[in-house]
Parts: C-alpha cells; structure tokens; sequence
C-alpha cells in the first residue's frame, strides 16, 4: 500500500486541523506529499438582484485569497517535517463532492479529513460529508475524530 498523495480537505475548523496533524504524522512516516484542499461553494448568478458578474468576481476572490491566506499558515508545520505542501482552492456547489472529484481526477492514494463526530438525529439532519466522501471516494478514506 502506498501513501504517495495524502488529501487533507480544510476548513479552518479544530476537525480539520487535527486531520492535517496526523496527515503529517503519516507523511513524514511514508516520504508522502500533502494537498490541502479548501472548498468554497460556488455563488449562483441567477436570483442576485442587482448584482454585476464583477461584482461576483471580486467576492470569489476576496474568498479565495482568505482560503489561501488561512492555508499558507500550513507551510510551516509541513516544512518542519519536510513535507511537501500544496494548496488548492476550488470551487464545488457540494463540499463532499468536490473532494471527491479532486481525488479522483488528481491521483489521490488517501484523504485524511475530521469529521465533527455527530451521531443519531443530528447526523441525519445535519448529513456528513466526512461519511459521504467516505462513501464515494475510490481511494481510502481516514476520518479524524475529535477525541473527548
């Protein structure tokens, strides 16, 4: 089994961080390479009154330079462990479906993401990307649970 290209879909959030921390772990112990991948959801045009495609340029980019900016502080901890870091934003209406896309389409061996570990009818309610990219990705899937 080979670990050459770790997936770590970010999203600023404390799950996310512990994800990046053990695809560290397993990088450092495999010689891998990371991608963290931020997913912003994609604005519609349609049904934004009063709104220019300019407009909606400058905010996805001022989204994307925030993703970048938050991911950049990534570097560091990879570059002490001699990590090979990537970023990438991308846009997908479906967080769980664009890491999956990106997976596939980019020769991912592993996604390490966290999951917020809800259980019962909040899982239900609320869905689970981490479970539906555990449920479609063809690669294999690690989820990060926050520990009690």
């Amino acid at each position: 089994m080979t670990f050459s290209k770790i997936l770590v879909p970010f999203d600023g959030s404390r799950y996310s961080e512990k994800a990046f921390e053990k695809a560290l772990e397993i990088a450092s112990k495999f010689s891998s390479g990371i991608t963290v991948l931020s997913i912003l959801e994609a604005e519609q045009v349609d049904g934004h009154m009063g709104v220019s495609l300019d407009s909606l340029e400058d905010v996805q980019d001022r989204q994307v330079n925030i993703a970048k900016s938050m991911l950049e502080n990534l570097k560091e901890d990879a570059k002490a462990r001699k990590v090979p870091l990537e970023i990438k934003v991308m846009y997908d209406p479906s967080t769980s479906d664009g890491i999956v896309s990106y997976a596939q389409n980019n020769g991912v061996d592993v996604i390490v993401m966290g999951s917020h570990g809800r259980t019962g009818l909040k899982k239900l309610v609320l869905g689970s990307v981490a479970n539906s990219v555990a449920g479609h990705a063809k690669c294999h899937v690690i989820i990060i649970k926050e520990s009690e």
